[in-house]
């Protein structure tokens, strides 16, 4: 009895598909802006094509916008199906059990009478329907065109642009793009979660997600196009150029494994198999140009010791000149994203983050290896994000991830070091054998004070961090780690519930500390984790101001709650701070939390 449904991955599919549909159509006006533009300056064969291309790109996405609301038009109808399909199971289930005990009771009737109590029993208490519930087969279709960017300029034509125009063009569409690619992300897990719990329902067709990935990748293209033609314009000085030769540098391609690293659709499985198909050395990664460096910082499913190098080369870009850096991220052009003296103040920090790093590295005891590892550089909805590892994350045997709460940036990347440092020892001590990698995760936009109510910032942010997580494992190359364990403090525990429940491999344990509360649909046996943990100091009186809409963990029947008050050694958190500089926080030396969370890092469990 009972269908292979689970409404809960149905409803966040659905709510996926009609909120990235909403997404894509409020990004025409801004891709349509990029491609005026681009037009102002820009005459001859090559600014048809481009015209071309953007003509393809806007009936597409509004293709892809139209698969993705009539996706969720279906599943609006199966749910229906489903629950219809579970009532009458229910019914059929509930009314054999009557008929049985009226049998039992007509036994003692005898023959007579029997005839006319089933006929009354059959007008009372008629028999549901026998007859199955059948779901209508779903269909998820798109697929995306490819786009002409040769002239075939043999007739002596000629094109002109202005190069730094183009440059800010693709740096924006780059820009567009990496948002775009974090609600594909949101909808390839909402689609896999769904196919796998939800096998009653029959899919016809299943190329949405494959074609959103290629409208991405076809993107990508023509910004990686628009940049190599203003190499040439710039190279010429300016002027216009032939087409034929305009057709010899805009078809120059990068190699085919490493197009497919760079691809923002490509999956981490995909880009950690490329990655090694590439075979680069270090000193490879070192050479590439930094255009090409910042796209790898940004890319989950790389090992960690390339994405360090390419991230640091990044870094050290951006310390020297904050405002290139600042353009090549395409911030200038995104809406609400951090000014560029923020941006600044925040690099520094994160220079000052990662050598504390470097420096808490060399006192690690073996066997955890000592190194630090800036092992991300990028942006998430217009704020700088990176991730910074102490302990190298390609070997450690245990792995753990540390997702701050509201108002986090990447300018509190020394205080969070700290902590991860206080952590990583205090579990090695419990287990000396092992290898330990603590990483302090700054990869999404955390929300200010009054967005804490909502959850757009998790939901942006779990996906951001399904994908870490998802490309940590990968990027191994079959050798993962031992145990994985992702802590949440704050909103950054809403976050990591978010992203559990989209991961593809399991983790092993989820610690959320001062938590400001689960959605309604999150309930632990859905999330990807085999063990829940929840703490809340009895000073912390700000947890429960943010839960006002949210479900607190340590009421859930599956989490196992530990304390974080006082004990014999150690002490009772003091408010809400994860590392605060005066008073005790959830990780601050010498707490009771930070040493039960310590102990579940290294034994998979408190005490």
């Amino acid at each position: 009895m009972g269908i292979e449904f689970e409404d809960a991955a149905a409803v966040r599919l659905l709510a996926c598909a009609s909120e990235v549909a909403l997404s894509l159509r409020a990004g025409s006006a801004g891709r349509r802006a990029s491609a005026e533009d681009a037009l102002r300056d820009f005459h001859g064969a090559y600014a048809r094509l481009y015209e071309q291309a953007h003509t393809v790109e806007s009936e597409d996405r509004v293709r892809l916008v139209r698969a993705l609301d009539d996706l969720a038009g279906q599943l609006h109808v199966v749910r229906r199906q489903a629950h219809d399909e579970q009532r009458r199971q229910h019914d059929l289930a509930a009314w054999h059990e009557r008929e049985r005990q009226r049998d039992q009771v007509l036994v003692g009737v005898g023959a007579p009478l029997r005839p006319a109590l089933d006929w009354s029993d059959a007008v009372v208490d008629p028999k549901p329907s026998e007859t199955p519930v059948r779901p209508t087969p779903l269909t998820a279709r798109f697929r995306a065109r490819t786009r002409v960017r040769t002239s075939s300029g043999g007739s002596g034509g000629r094109s002109g642009a202005d190069p730094d125009r183009l440059r800010r063009v693709a740096a924006r569409a780059r820009a567009q793009d990496a948002a775009t690619a974090q609600e594909l992300t949101r909808v390839r897990n909402a689609w896999v979660t769904f196919t796998r719990t939800c096998a009653w329902v029959p899919v016809d067709d299943a190329s949405l997600v494959p074609g959103f990935e290629d409208h991405l990748a076809e993107n990508a293209a023509d910004a990686a196009w628009l940049d190599r033609i203003a190499d040439a314009f710039a190279a010429a000085g300016g002027g216009s150029l032939s087409d034929g030769v305009l057709d010899a540098a805009g078809a120059s391609r990068l190699p085919r494994e490493l197009q497919r690293v760079l691809d923002p659709s490509s999956t981490t499985v995909e880009v950690a198999a490329a990655w090694h198909a590439l075979g680069l050395s270090d000193q490879d990664v070192e050479a590439l140009p930094l255009r090409t460096k910042l796209q790898l910082a940004g890319i989950d499913g790389l090992p960690a010791v390339a994405r360090d190098i390419a991230s640091r080369a990044v870094l050290r870009a951006a310390v020297a000149n904050p405002g290139r850096v600042y353009r090549m991220l395409g911030l200038p052009y995104t809406y609400g994203a951090v000014g560029l003296e923020e941006f600044t103040r925040q690099v520094l920090a994160l220079r000052d983050g990662l050598e504390r790093a470097d420096q808490s590295a060399a006192r690690l005891a073996p066997p955890s290896a000592q190194v630090g590892q800036l092992v991300g550089f990028g942006t998430s909805n217009g704020a700088l994000v990176a991730a910074i590892s102490l302990g190298d994350l390609d070997t450690a045997s245990n792995v753990t991830v540390n997702v701050p709460g509201a108002t986090t940036t990447v300018g509190s990347a020394p205080e969070k070091v700290r902590a991860a440092h206080g952590l990583l020892s205090t579990a090695a001590r419990q287990d000396q054998r092992s290898s330990f990698a603590v990483v302090s995760w700054f990869g999404y936009r955390a929300p200010s004070f009054p967005e804490v109510p909502g959850q757009g910032r998790a939901t942006t942010g779990g996906a951001n961090l399904a994908s870490f997580l998802d490309g940590a494992v990968d990027s191994r190359a079959g050798s993962p780690p031992r145990s994985i364990a992702v802590l949440g403090h704050s909103y950054g525990s809403t976050t990591a519930a978010e992203a559990l429940a989209q991961t593809r491999h399991r983790i092993d344990s989820f610690v959320t500390y001062g938590s400001v509360g689960f959605t309604d649909a999150t309930k632990p046996d859905q999330l990807n984790v085999d063990r829940v943990f929840a703490t809340e100091g009895e000073n912390d009186h700000v947890a429960a101001l943010g839960r006002s809409t949210r479900t607190d963990p340590r009421d859930l029947p599956e989490v196992e709650v530990f304390s974080s008050e006082a004990a014999p050694g150690t002490k009772a958190v003091t408010g809400h701070d994860m590392y605060p500089e005066h008073g005790v926080g959830y990780l601050s030396s010498g707490s009771t939390a930070a040493r039960h969370i310590a102990e579940i890092i290294a034994n998979g469990k408190p005490g």
